[in-house]
């Protein structure tokens, strides 16, 4: 039976899995001491992450194996897709060219155990996935454009594993998917492509667990000015410590959940205020699709808490509303991986 092992470094910790067509049969999640992270280029704990997966397959059999997925990182702009993990691909991120973020070493790792067990290694729909619409570009400010950072990976696999399951053809299709988790991506998926999303990372969006989502610029400027904070303080604050986590202490939303069963009003406050805000986002990505879309689907750690499945349920109740908990992403990757291997799906090469 043919197996894909999927990769997905994150920031503390490195999640594997090895997958048949039908299942999961292995997982690991390493965590990489704190002696071990690397805040200058993440491409320095490649070692360390790489004899780690190594023990953790020492007694797993992959005589089937036939290709390794990582996880797509901080690469140029690209459209979205499989792409074979070539040369260009791992330097443009051993170099942190676009950015030093742990997902880098997805590619890397991926190289190296394709090569170990002769097979190929791919990524898909990275975090700099951009198929924006020109028109969804601009800001309003010359010298600053809209740019593209989301969930792509669990926002496309969670949509084609929809309509395989309900028989649509996502080519023929339009959708709005929100990402909830510690950022929150809310994407306008028209025929497969997602033509207009919010920056997850900074700047943009509905407030998530720990992000600012989008600001009054007033307030913005205000802090700027304010000799309180350095640029790179101001973009860690943004972007870690804001929504729930800046306002109530914690970014578990199960935690605030309590809280508000308590009778916590404050709690209830801030809650109902981030789900009041991705309400706003799918309204506004619902626009963009011109009001016709197939469903809206909901995805993400998040899509589990009840209080956000019960009030997006009743106030979005004239669309055809589908949740599909779970950040998904070695699913994702898996699935993707043997879509490219059946050839069901277009293979791409990074240049």
């Amino acid at each position: 039976m043919k197996l894909i092992l999927t990769i997905n470094p994150g920031s503390t910790t490195t999640k594997m899995g090895v997958f048949n067509r039908s299942k999961k049969i292995h997982e690991s999640k390493i965590d990489m001491p704190a002696s071990e992270i690397s805040k200058k280029n993440v491409a320095i704990e490649f070692p360390y992450r790489k004899d780690s997966i190594e023990e953790s397959l020492k007694d797993v059999d992959l005589k089937d194996l036939v290709a390794v997925v990582g996880r797509g990182g901080l690469l140029k702009p690209i459209e979205g897709g499989v792409y074979r993990v070539n040369d260009k691909l791992v330097e443009d991120l051993k170099e942190a060219k676009n950015g030093n973020h742990a997902s880098n070493l997805g590619a890397m790792l991926a190289d190296y155990f394709g090569k170990k067990f002769g097979v190929p290694a791919y990524i898909i729909d990275p975090v700099t996935t951009d198929e924006l619409e020109d028109v969804a570009r601009i800001s309003g400010v010359p010298g600053i454009q809209r740019i593209c950072r989301s969930h792509s990976l669990n926002i496309k696999a969670t949509a084609r594993k929809i309509c395989d399951r309900n028989d649509w053809n996502i080519e023929n299709n339009n959708f709005v998917v929100a990402h909830l988790g510690g950022g929150i991506s809310v994407c306008a998926l028209k025929k497969s492509r997602m033509v207009d999303v919010n920056d997850a990372l900074i700047g943009m969006g509905p407030f998530s667990p720990e992000r600012a989502g989008a600001l009054p610029l007033r307030g913005v400027m205000d802090l700027a000015y304010s000799g309180k904070y350095t640029k790179k303080e101001l973009e860690i604050l943004f972007i870690k410590n804001s929504g729930l986590k800046g306002y109530l202490g914690t970014n578990d939303g199960r935690e605030v959940s309590k809280r508000i069963k308590n009778g916590d009003k404050k709690a209830k406050l801030i809650f109902d205020a981030m789900i009041y805000q991705i309400q706003k986002e799918i309204g506004a990505m619902l626009s963009v699709c011109n009001y016709n879309v197939k469903a809206i689907i909901i995805t993400g750690g998040l899509a589990y808490n009840k209080n956000i499945q019960e009030q997006l349920t009743k106030n979005l109740e004239k669309f055809n509303i589908i949740f599909s908990p779970g950040e998904n992403e070695l699913e994702a990757m898996a699935d993707g991986g043997f879509r490219a291997i059946d050839g069901n799906i277009k293979i791409n090469e990074y240049k």
